[in-house]
């Protein structure tokens, strides 16, 4: 076996050896990088005993208003794929404080005013906003460098992005992030931390830009600055702070997130927690509209790309074809919601009826009822929000009823079960100065119950609570059930009783919004890999205006309810059973429902049992889990909060199965998007960088025992296009643990330091689709994900996957600092890397006269002094084993390819970009030609297994006459923990202080008197 030299520089992984070794990966490396209800009564006598009753329950026990609404005794879902976190409670606290240290927080402010600083989250969120980045749309060019279009129908559309980028470079800069790249001036900016020599890069890709819905005439005459005017000119690019939000365009949409995205690498900028692999934050500045996407010919008479393809936003086509940056090897935007969208889902509309008119004659008929925009004191742009893109839940409803038949004591009766429940809820009393989250009012012979739940929720998370046309039916339930047998046949309490029944069982919402008591089987609720609810139900959904819609009306006499019902079932037939338990439910409560179909998912960014959805899932919960009453919104709402699918797309729609969307907004807050007034809570914004901080830092951590680096390398036969990581199906998950598979046999006297295995299937194309769950489970075959394998191109071409694949070594418990030294440093032996195939052992050996340099590298974590690196160069053939070759061939990183037509008649922009590194390379066959790189049973490394921990002990036994007994023992303790003894016995004639030789060790023995040892040691 041909070992690298001890004083090159090699990168090696130590796995976990019996236990002893540290928690998870760690990397060394020979060279080091520094780096809250009122009640009220009008024109009645019974105002002072309504009063009393408010007044008496104030003082009732009752659950905190934001209780989890999940009912108690209920055992949590609990997904079947599980991340094991790395990142500990002492780092959380860490980046949070840091966090905190960047908030920059301020009680008000308006931009450039200078009472805050710019270099702080809330003054990147402010200055961010004072520019006008509102994507007015237009053409591109269509040669190098595709400029966008500035003109007077897109407002300068081409100034007005290049002033943000170039602010943004800025702040990046005077951030000290070490590394800030441009490639054009009016497209993306990235900034980046980590060890330049990883491997692997994570990244957050958002956008910096707001769409022109938020700034149509209409949107324009409702903008208010901070002085309260309305339709002042320029009021949405001039934000402010106040009462403890952020307002201005793009703060929730994307600008504000984006920016906290770079605000929260800062944090661990600062904070220098060990990571693995480099965290790269993009900010792009199309995906609200902008210029057309050039086509691929375009594209490519500038740029080569193998298998090109366009994605569909702008801002990826930037990143991925005009500039071919690298890819990652897991990523999040921040443009969507916590904890984690997994892709788009189906929807279907169906209206839910009942007839009334059996009701005309009876008191307490229905009359009128109408939902809307909860109403909040103090806040008169709330209503704004139902002029977003995503339309509301009824957070605001209105229930009239005829009370002309029934007497006073009637009336009290039916109110006072109203506040009782209302009470027990925590909707009762209504804190100072808010508007009362449950009124009652009489007048003359009508009586109107109006719902306010305080915070407007999108209809695409119904299961976090809060519609108010579902409390309403609780509260008639109630009401109408105190009344007694005159009420009980009712048709509008037969409404009420299914409602309560089917979304508010035992006064819980949350669990019900998602079909538990629809029937539905347990199995169908949720995925079984990640959570993710399959069907979601928004009744009274689609509010999209500040005037109240009707469901109802005397003169038609029938409850008409729209829900909005959206799909992430993988398939038609678990949809359909669903859907058709959903039907029957309803219909069992006397109600009439449009046709449900069978709606499955449109697409998915991930595959459910991607582990990179557990990740960022885990991630959420241990950081609100962390400090609940710092997240008590989102903590309250932990119980029902699980991964989801998104209604419109993302930019990780072209990352496959790489990409989530991860943030920005927190369950239980408002979806401030598309509408005048957008903004985020200062409070929201310092928790969302917390949560992506951490996120960020676990994504950056090996989760198994290796990462690889792709590249495309010039060898004879051997096609390596396919070796890009847009084409290959690689994520987090991917290098699993082979160490069970490398036994005694094959290590010999060797201490196994880190063993892996893979599977990689090569995509049917980049991956700028979201492709349905079905046509993953399809695989290579035809309308599957994979190469087909009856592609003309696959079957006559042999693909190799050239990759240094890098082993992270921690330091083990047992090694002391010395010992930990000489192990990096090589003073315990040469790294040795293998194979195992079959059960046989293969040497990755280098050819005599050739430098092991270009087959071996080695780094070193500068903030993390407990880890090595250890890698070797493979490329892995889908083809069958026939023994490993040693190859040096040409090879590149950065697969940047200028046309040589282009560069025919140009200058290369980026000439220090592609360059071409000749590198050494283990070849060999994968076993079989099926469209994947697959590893053999093992890739392995080892090291001698030598001792690093020696301690001796001695007895001394008295023999006859003056002879003594003198016995050494020096216990071992070896590379990989294990121990051994070795013993050394001598027999003395008088004072046994004196130097003896045990097996190996030198031996240093004092004594007091004959017999007493008083200290040994090793020379």
């Amino acid at each position: 076996m041909l070992t690298a030299p001890s004083d090159s520089q090699m990168i090696l992984k130590i796995s976990h050896l019996n236990g002893h070794w540290r928690h998870g990966w760690c990397v060394l490396s020979l060279l080091i990088i520094p780096l809250f209800l009122e009640f009220s009564m009008k024109d009645r006598p019974a105002l002072t005993l309504s009063v009393l009753l408010a007044v008496t329950l104030v003082a009732t026990v009752a659950p905190p208003a934001n209780a989890s609404p999940t009912s108690s005794g209920e055992e949590r879902f609990q997904p079947s794929v599980t991340y094991d976190l790395s990142v500990t409670d002492a780092e959380r606290d860490a980046i949070h404080a840091e966090v905190e240290a960047l908030a920059g927080r301020v009680s008000s402010a308006r931009a450039g005013d200078g009472t805050y600083n710019p270099l702080s989250l809330v003054g990147a969120m402010l200055d961010g906003s004072s520019y006008d980045s509102i994507s007015r749309g237009g053409t591109a060019a269509t040669e190098y460098p595709f400029p966008v279009s500035n003109n007077e129908a897109n407002q300068n559309e081409y100034d007005r992005k290049v002033a943000k980028l170039a602010w943004v470079v800025k702040l990046a800069t005077d951030l000290g992030f070490p590394v800030v790249v441009q490639r054009q001036p009016d497209k993306y900016v990235y900034a980046e931390i980590g060890d330049p020599d990883a491997p692997e890069m994570v990244m957050a890709l958002s956008h910096l830009d707001s769409p022109t819905a938020s700034v149509s005439p209409a949107q324009l005459a409702r903008w208010r600055d901070a002085d309260g005017n309305l339709g002042s000119p320029g009021a949405y690019h001039s934000p402010y702070v106040q009462d403890g939000w952020v307002y201005g365009a793009g703060i929730q949409d994307d600008s504000g997130p984006t920016l906290a995205t770079l605000l929260a690498a800062k944090a661990l900028l600062k904070a220098g927690l060990p990571l693995d692999r480099r965290i790269r934050i993009v900010m792009g500045i199309y995906e609200d509209g902008g210029p057309g996407t050039p086509s691929t010919t375009n594209t490519a008479n500038f740029q080569s790309i193998p298998y090109n393809s366009n994605p569909s936003f702008y801002d990826n086509w930037a990143y991925k074809n005009l500039n071919r940056e690298e890819m990652p090897i897991a990523a999040y935007t921040s443009d969507s919601r916590f904890p984690v969208i997994v892709g788009n889902s189906g929807s279907v509309t169906p209206s839910v009826s009942m007839s009334l008119s059996a009701d005309s004659a009876r008191a307490f008929r229905l009359t009128d009822a109408t939902a809307g925009v909860t109403l909040r004191e103090g806040d008169p742009t709330l209503k704004d929000i139902a002029y977003g893109s995503t339309t509301q839940i009824a957070s605001r409803a209105i229930f009239t009823l005829d009370v002309a038949g029934a007497g006073s004591a009637e009336r009290d009766r039916f109110v006072s079960a109203i506040v009782a429940a209302a009470t027990t809820k925590g909707w009762l009393p209504a804190a100072p100065r808010t508007t009362p989250k449950v009124q009652t009012t009489i007048s003359g012979d009508s009586l109107t119950l109006e719902i306010n739940t305080d915070v407007a929720m999108e209809m695409p998370t119904p299961q976090y609570g809060k519609n108010a046309v579902v409390w309403g039916m609780f509260l008639l339930s109630k009401g109408l059930g105190a009344l007694g047998n005159p009420a009980d046949d009712m048709e509008l309490k037969k409404a009420a009783d299914g409602i309560a029944d089917l979304f508010f069982r035992d006064g819980v919402e949350g669990e019900a919004y998602i079909g538990k008591y629809m029937g539905i089987p347990a199995s169908l609720l949720r995925n079984t890999s990640n959570g993710t609810p399959n069907l979601t139900f928004a009744l009274m959904g689609g509010i999209n205006s500040e005037t109240p819609t009707r469901f109802y009306t005397d003169a038609s006499g029938s409850l008409s309810m729209p829900m909005y019902v959206r799909s992430m079932h993988i398939n038609a037939a678990d949809s359909g059973q669903a859907t058709a338990a959903v039907t029957a439910a309803f219909q069992s409560k006397g109600f009439t429902i449009g046709n449900l179909g069978s709606p499955i998912g449109a697409g998915l960014y991930v595959t459910h049992d991607n582990p990179l959805t557990a990740l960022q899932f885990g991630s959420y919960q241990a950081s609100i889990d962390r400090s609940p009453q710092e997240f008590a919104d989102p903590y309250s709402l932990k119980d029902v909060v699980y991964p989801q699918g998104t209604t419109g797309g993302t930019l990780a729609s072209s990352f496959r199965n790489k990409m989530t969307a991860f943030g920005a907004v927190i369950p239980g807050n408002e979806r401030w998007w598309h509408t005048a007034n957008e903004r985020m809570k200062v409070d929201s914004a310092v928790q969302m960088t917390k949560i992506m901080a951490d996120g960020m830092l676990e994504m950056a951590r090996y989760s198994g025992p290796a990462g690889a680096k792709f590249m495309w390398a010039d060898m004879p036969g051997l096609n390596a296009d396919r070796a890009d990581l847009d084409l290959l199906d690689v994520t987090i998950g991917t290098y699993k643990d082979a160490s069970p598979a490398v036994g005694a046999d094959q290590l010999g006297n060797q201490a196994l330091l880190g063993a892996t295995s893979f599977n990689i299937p090569m995509w049917n194309g980049r991956g700028n689709s979201a492709p349905t769950q079905a046509a993953f489970a399809l695989g290579h075959e035809p309308g599957g994900v994979y190469l087909p394998l009856n592609d003309a191109e696959y079957l006559n071409n042999s693909y190799v996957a050239p990759m240094r694949l890098e082993f992270k070594v921690e330091r083990p418990d047992h090694m002391s600092d010395a010992a930990w030294a000489k192990f990096v440093a090589g003073g315990y032996g040469n790294f040795q890397f293998n194979i195992l195939v079959g059960g046989a052992v293969v040497p990755l050996a280098v050819p005599a006269g050739q430098s092991a340099e270009k087959y071996f590298s080695s780094r070193i974590s500068a903030n993390n002094p407990d880890a090595i690196y250890l890698s070797v160069n493979l490329a892995i053939t889908d083809a069958p084993y026939t023994g490993v070759k040693p190859t040096l061939a040409d090879s590149k990183t950065d697969l940047y390819t200028v046309n040589p037509a282009y560069l025919a008649a140009n200058p290369d922009p980026f000439p220090g970009r592609g360059a071409i590194e000749q590198r050494g390379f283990f070849v060999f066959g994968d076993g079989q030609k099926n469209a994947e790189f697959s590893s053999p049973d093992a890739v392995y490394v080892t090291v001698a297994n030598a001792a690093v921990d020696a301690k001796p002990s001695a007895v001394v036994k008295k023999l006859k006459g003056n002879t003594n007994e003198l016995t050494i023992t020096v216990k071992q303790t070896r590379i990989d923990g294990s121990e051994s003894a070795v013993t050394g016995t001598f027999t003395i004639n008088n004072n046994a202080a004196g130097t003896y030789t045990v097996g190996d060790y030198q031996v240093y023995v004092d004594t007091k008197g004959n017999t007493q040892v008083r200290s040994i040691s090793i020379v």
